[in-house]
């Protein structure tokens, strides 16, 4: 994207924002139109947060509950790179493993992951290592989907050249073939950022004890639609913030474009 076209879409992305903002002010500002309690005015929100970040509320100001979220994702997340990346990889690269590896990985990834949270509060109960492993399981699908994707798809003409020129299997695969699916590998942890982010907070609403996800359930128990969508608000804008982190990551670690993989939908 140039950077006119960047700059363009900041605006339209900035009066989208603005039009949404201005059409809720004036939805709560009419008398009697939508009671407070059911959608409290911006003003209401933005005075939550600030309570919020100087008061404790069940157990921790806004800044702690984010942060115990943040440590869960993490772990999480951070896992599901460490084996995403090498089996996914093992298994564009290495057929008979694909072969015994698959059928199992697609019975598994079609349970979703809140299916899983019953079974993990057995084993762990409503502990980190639980809500780090909901997060582990929405987002290491992705990872090992895209990285075989990817690797699966480099164009085997750079293959067949560079063992034509005498690399071995294991430098062809980290001298060609890796650089060229980098970008995709890259767009597939995104992914995977993304699906264990919400996962989390999902996790979060049903077993947390601090948390995003915990302070939007509190927020329904006090009956405080404001504590509820500052919760959504922050929700939103850390996974905005960690997508953003991610992509200038990629732009700035893999500069080469992935010309020679096709794009994964």
């Amino acid at each position: 994207m140039s950077r006119t076209s960047a700059h363009s879409a900041t605006l339209y992305g900035g009066a989208a924002l603005a039009v949404l903002l201005a059409a809720w002010w004036l939805a709560t500002a009419i008398p009697g139109f939508i009671p407070p309690r059911v959608l409290p005015s911006p003003w209401d929100v933005v005075a939550r947060f600030g309570a919020l970040f100087a008061e404790p509320f069940s157990g921790a100001t806004l800044v702690g509950h984010a942060a115990v979220s943040l440590q869960r994702w993490g772990l999480g997340v951070l896992a599901a790179l460490a084996l995403g990346l090498p089996l996914g990889i093992a298994l564009a690269w290495l057929p008979p493993l694909r072969a015994v590896v698959t059928p199992v990985f697609e019975l598994l990834r079609y349970i979703p992951p809140f299916a899983w949270v019953p079974i993990a509060v057995l084993w762990f109960g409503a502990s980190t290592t639980t809500q780090a492993l909901i997060v582990f399981i929405a987002a290491f699908p992705a990872c090992i989907i895209n990285t075989q994707l990817a690797v699966a798809q480099v164009d085997t003409i750079l293959v067949r050249a560079a063992r034509t020129l005498g690399a071995g299997s294991m430098t062809t695969l980290g001298r060609v073939v890796l650089p060229v699916a980098a970008p995709t590998i890259f767009t597939g942890f995104r992914i995977a950022f993304s699906n264990g982010w919400m996962a989390l907070v999902g996790a979060e609403l049903v077993v947390g004890k601090q948390g995003l996800g915990f302070l939007i359930s509190q927020g329904q128990v006090n009956d405080s639609a404001a504590t509820i969508l500052v919760g959504m608000t922050s929700i939103g804008l850390l996974g905005f913030l960690i997508d953003a982190v991610l992509q200038r990551v990629q732009t700035s670690a893999l500069p080469w474009k992935p010309a020679l993989v096709r794009p994964l939908e």
